[in-house]
């Protein structure tokens, strides 16, 4: 992962032991800048973390945002997002984030934006920008 993919600090719960700890998870991705992370979100292990105490592994169901550069589009990938309401909800939250500017509205206006909950519809969208850009 290089620096240019956007990460965070979260705290996690381990499923095994029970103990808390913090950890760098994904929040955003510029395929652009950062190619080496497809492989890893294809499989779905790109929020993969491990417990210090004992070492357990888990992957994290948390939202990816994805830029897919230089095709204008979005992709909000959240495998919790599977009602319309929930996709609705990201929409409702991109089309407040662009609308707080002209210039954002004029880069929204032409950017496809789109919500999976399904790995295997983004792995689709990767492959075939694997393909266009390699």
């Amino acid at each position: 992962m290089t620096s240019l993919t956007g990460t965070s600090i979260a705290e996690i719960k381990c499923e095994k032991c029970k103990s808390v700890f913090e950890t760098q998870v994904i929040e955003h991705i510029d395929l652009s800048e950062d190619r080496e992370i497809i492989k890893a979100l294809k499989i779905g292990k790109a929020n993969r973390v491990q417990c210090p105490k004992c070492k357990k592994v888990m992957y994290l169901d948390r939202s990816i945002v994805v830029n897919f550069e230089p095709e204008n589009r979005i992709v909000v990938y959240d495998p919790k997002a599977t009602t319309e309401e929930a996709k609705a909800t990201f929409q409702t939250d991109y089309e407040s984030i662009i609308a707080f500017n002209e210039i954002l509205q004029e880069i929204g206006a032409e950017t496809e934006f789109s919500v999976f909950s399904n790995l295997d519809d983004l792995k689709t969208l990767l492959e075939e920008y694997e393909k266009a850009h390699s």
